[in-house]
């Protein structure tokens, strides 16, 4: 399976990279370029490096990063209080004079990690799982960690025997298609054990001189295992490149008494609530949503269902499918096709290997222009359909191993699913929000739950949420989240 998804992402583009990043549901407004940007601290982070331009080559990744994870979320809120705890943490860590720049990505991945001169990056989808600040201490420490340890430094001098393609997030389970930066053994290659290890370390370590609570990182790790076990059956994953987030979990215990003693520390959970209240959960419509087997974008105005058995994940950049057993997948990506450029000739430019050109039909699926066409693998047969939208086109490859049942029905009955989204079905999309709610006198995990219908398994991901363990009492005047479409928005603090 993981072969596959690297022949899929290692697809020859006659466009290059310019190709590759025509991402599916990319809106001009969606990826933030500088301009959106924080800006970038008078004094960064400056290293050297015998590989060439060191800076250029971390702006190149940090273009890949924000493409590949749906841009900037823009909540000048939350931003701010991102960076409180950053500058805190940076003047506690064992080189105070440096300075970081912090960003948050628009992606529903649980996923953070760094560039060597100081760029740190966390995802929405981390955010929603943190319940108070000193859990996100301990993520944004463990980063802090690997910058001042120059970790990235030691992998561009002493690169690894085969390509990693994960990013070195620290507290991370993104699916694979929101971290396949496949090829990179620079800044994004993943760290060693050796190296997250010390990083841990260096974040308990800090996270503590900081006065943040050291065990947010242990409460942080347990509530990610079960938010993974969340996903649902048969989602594809990336090779792991961390350790084991049991084992992670045991060492943090260990690091955290070191330093302090449960209770002892600043958590600063009402902070945290109070912010990351309104915050938008899961798929971005901008981005297209999944629901089921279906997908849904009404930026680009179409949707498609996946055959039966399939489960589907998406990051900002594209859309990955498998069916259960892994004997056929599909990737759909937006791509940008020349309105004077015929779909079969887009087939023909070159774009994918081995593709025949006698397979070329130019055809209609309910109303929308689309061209479909064959190639061959070694390992797998390939069909492609490629469909003319309003403002840009999308193209779907669909891969089955050889032997497998009726793959070209399989094929032809996925392609006739692709039609135009109605008006109803782009206001059902609205973005699911995260809550933040009071528990009144007898509420119960349950009935709390019971407000949380847009979302699959209700109750156990209102547990995993607010790190509550099954069957434990609620106390009234809490605070926990809970996942709404009833389009709340945090109002600005006072």
């Amino acid at each position: 399976m993981r072969r596959l998804y690297g022949y899929l992402y290692r697809l020859r583009y006659a466009a290059g990279a310019a190709g590759f990043l025509c991402l599916l549901g990319a809106w001009p407004a969606a990826v933030s370029r500088d301009s959106q940007l924080p800006p970038q601290p008078p004094n960064p982070v400056v290293v050297s490096s015998t590989k060439g331009d060191f800076l250029s080559a971390d702006r190149r990744e940090e273009l890949r990063v924000l493409e590949a994870n749906g841009g900037v979320y823009e909540d000048a809120q939350l931003q701010a209080l991102v960076g409180q705890i950053v500058e805190r943490l940076a003047a506690s860590s064992d080189r105070p004079e440096l300075r970081y720049r912090v960003v948050i990505l628009n992606s529903s991945a649980v996923n953070a990690f760094s560039l060597p001169s100081g760029r740190l990056y966390v995802t929405r989808g981390l955010l929603a799982l943190a319940n108070d600040a000193s859990e996100l201490a301990a993520v944004l420490s463990h980063e802090i960690g690997h910058v001042t340890a120059h970790h990235a430094l030691v992998r561009v001098a002493n690169p690894p025997s085969a390509p990693v393609g994960r990013a070195a997030d620290a507290f991370g389970d993104a699916p694979f298609g929101a971290r396949a930066f496949t090829g990179s053994n620079f800044a994004l290659a993943g760290f060693s054990h050796s190296q997250e290890l010390e990083a841990d370390n260096i974040g308990a370590r800090v996270t503590a001189r900081a006065g943040y609570d050291p065990f947010g990182a242990v409460r942080f790790l347990n509530v990610m295992t079960r938010n993974g076990q969340l996903r649902p059956a048969g989602a594809a994953d990336a090779p792991p490149s961390h350790p084991a987030t049991a084992d992670r979990s045991a060492i943090a215990l260990t690091n955290a008494r070191q330093y302090a003693t449960p209770g002892s520390a600043d958590r600063d959970a009402d902070v945290l609530l109070a912010n990351i209240d309104g915050l938008i959960y899961g798929d971005d419509p901008n981005d297209g949503v999944v629901r089921g087997r279906q997908f849904l974008h009404p930026r680009l105005g179409f949707v498609f269902a996946a055959p039966q058995g399939f489960s589907l994940a998406r990051s900002s950049q594209l859309l990955l499918g498998v069916r259960a057993g892994g004997s056929e997948m599909l990737r759909l990506e937006a791509v940008t096709v020349p309105p004077a450029q015929s779909l079969s000739d887009y087939l023909a430019s070159g774009w994918m290997e081995n593709l025949d050109p006698r397979s070329i039909v130019e055809t209609s699926v309910n109303g929308l222009a689309a061209a479909t066409a064959s190639a061959e693998g070694s390992q797998w047969s390939f069909r492609i359909i490629v469909l003319r939208l309003d403002t840009s086109a999308v193209r779907l490859i669909f891969a089955a191993k050889p032997g497998t049942r009726e793959p070209d029905r399989t094929f032809q009955e996925l392609a006739g699913t692709f039609r135009p989204i109605t008006a109803p079905e782009i206001v059902a999309t609205k973005p699911l929000r995260l809550r933040v709610v009071a528990v009144q006198p007898g509420e119960t995990s349950d009935k709390l739950a019971r407000r949380m219908a847009a979302v699959d398994r209700p109750l156990e991901r209102f547990l995993v949420l607010n790190g509550l363990a099954a069957g434990q009492a609620l106390r009234a005047g809490d605070r926990v989240k809970i996942v709404t479409n009833d389009g709340h928005i945090r109002p600005p603090l006072k």
